[in-house]
């Protein structure tokens, strides 16, 4: 039975989407989100259970707040184009919030843990509607106009989320320089509002738009 919500449990969910962004899931230990929150962990195991269905509430509450900020990119007045780039952004700015725990989701996907794919496809897929919605009212446009819209979904919305995930996954592997470039560069590139909305345009311009 759910528990009724306080000012505790916000407590929690704080510390852990904090140290979920710092550490990623594997950082995320119930002591650390308890003395970082001030809570003790019987309260913790009385408001969550445990430490996966923890997990699932953070991540539950991230994404609930980026399809706030999604929606809100995508219902700005302007051409279909227009509201695909500003929904492009918003997924950049989203994959740049979970670089840390990204990875390790899509790990246990790869591996085929059934419960982390359930997981995702029920609480992390609601954008992509919107995303083929204007996808299909852009593609009579662009340059693949014979090409269907899962084609267009994997050719514009990857180059949005892998180069952030990819920057996280250096970062915390202790990585310095890449092709010749410090790492601090690339992340200027890759992290930035600038890098972001740059991407989302070097997409659109890969479909003809």
């Amino acid at each position: 039975m759910a528990r009724p919500t306080s000012g505790t449990d916000k407590k929690l969910k704080d510390a852990g989407r904090r140290l979920l962004e710092e550490k990623g899931i594997t950082g995320l230990a119930v002591r650390e989100v308890c003395r970082l929150a001030g809570v003790n962990t019987g309260m913790f195991h009385y408001y969550f259970g445990s430490r996966d269905e923890f997990l699932r509430a953070v991540l539950k509450d991230i994404y609930s707040e980026f399809m706030l900020n999604f929606k809100a990119g995508v219902s700005v007045a302007g051409t279909p184009r227009a509201r695909l780039k500003n929904a492009l952004v918003e997924i950049g700015r989203f994959a740049l919030g979970i670089r840390n725990a990204a990875p390790m989701v899509f790990s246990d996907i790869s591996l085929g843990n059934k419960e982390a794919f359930a997981f995702v496809k029920g609480n992390f897929t609601e954008h992509i509607k919107y995303i083929v919605e204007l996808l299909g009212e852009c593609r009579p446009a662009s340059a693949v106009s014979g090409s269907s819209l899962p084609f267009l979904v994997a050719a514009v919305v990857p180059v949005m989320i892998f180069p952030v995930l990819m920057g996280g996954v250096m970062e915390r592997n202790g990585v310095k320089e890449l092709l010749g470039l410090p790492l601090e560069k690339i992340r200027e590139e890759i992290f930035s509002e600038a890098g972001i909305a740059e991407r989302a345009e070097i997409a659109l311009r890969g479909i003809g738009l």
